[in-house]
C-alpha cells in the first residue's frame, strides 16, 4: 500500500513539473510571434508587381485562359517530374 501511495506521489510530482505556467506560456508566445510574422513575409511578397502577377495568374487559371496563362510561363516549363516533361505541352496533359 506505501508503495503504491508513494509511486502515485512521484508521478504526480513528475506531472506537475512539467506544466508551464501562465508566464512560462505568455513568454514563448512572445518568442514566437516575430517568427511566425517572418515566416508570413517569406511566403507573401509586398513587391506590387509579384501581386499584380500573382493576381493576374489567379484570374487567368480560374477563367481556365489558356493563352494567357502560356503568355505568362517560360518555355521550359516543367509539368511532371517522373518521367521529367517541361514545356507547352502542360495543356495536353492537364486536359
Amino acid at each position: 500500500m506505501m508503495r503504491i501511495l508513494l509511486t502515485s506521489l512521484l508521478a504526480l510530482a513528475l506531472l506537475c513539473s512539467a506544466c508551464q505556467t501562465p508566464e512560462q506560456k505568455k513568454e514563448k508566445t512572445k518568442q514566437e510571434a516575430p517568427q511566425k510574422k517572418a515566416k508570413a513575409i517569406l511566403r507573401e511578397s509586398e513587391d506590387v508587381d509579384f501581386q499584380a502577377f500573382v493576381g493576374h495568374l489567379r484570374k487567368a487559371a480560374a477563367n481556365r485562359d489558356k493563352e494567357t496563362l502560356k503568355s505568362m510561363m517560360t518555355e521550359d516549363f516543367g509539368y511532371k517530374l517522373e518521367p521529367p516533361m517541361s514545356g507547352l505541352g502542360c495543356f495536353q496533359y492537364w486536359d
